[in-house]
């Protein structure tokens, strides 16, 4: 306790002064920022396929060098050198069908495959071709249809038989 030094009487005054000019000191003036908060969400993606690739019937004449076949996206194949290569028959192509959500871009991915010729073993080398993005124009079904063609060459001592293998096609957003 403080005396006061009127009379000696201890004065509450002064103790209670010292605390209360401390707390009448202002403190650093508090620094905010904030940031605005986004988020994408999209649907998950369905994916299917149907029907084949079939580049039909190709007969070797005295093929005297490689040869590419293209088999177009749209069902137009390129047969390759005149007379080397006869084609005939019935050619397909498959539809794949992607669902997602709606103005958001996805990739496709086409992958080269080994197609095995059923009688002896021997391969033949895919090279798919087609759309290498889409952008969805609506959400879930009905989704957007895209079409895979390829290639494959053949060479003086590519073995006559039936070639099968897979086609090989991812898709992911962007």
């Amino acid at each position: 306790m403080v005396l006061h030094m009127f009379g000696g009487r201890p004065s509450v005054g002064a103790l209670l002064a010292l605390p209360l000019a401390a707390l009448a000191c202002s403190p650093a003036s508090a620094a905010q920022s904030s940031a605005t908060v986004t988020v994408h969400i999209t649907k998950p993606l369905a994916f299917s396929s149907t029907g084949s690739l079939n580049f039909g019937t190709i007969v070797m004449n005295n093929l005297t060098a490689p040869r590419t076949l293209s088999l177009s996206p749209t069902n137009v194949l390129t047969c390759g050198s005149a007379g080397q290569l006869v084609c005939s028959g019935a050619t397909s192509v498959p539809t794949y069908n992607v669902q997602g959500t709606n103005r958001n871009v996805i990739n496709v991915f086409k992958n080269s495959t080994q197609l095995t010729n059923t009688s002896d073993g021997s391969k033949l080398t895919l090279t798919p071709s087609g759309p290498t993005s889409i952008t969805f124009t609506n959400s879930g079904a009905p989704g957007e249809n895209f079409t895979i063609g390829g290639s494959i060459t053949l060479t003086p001592t590519t073995s006559a038989g039936i070639y099968s293998g897979i086609v090989d096609v991812t898709v992911d957003y962007q």
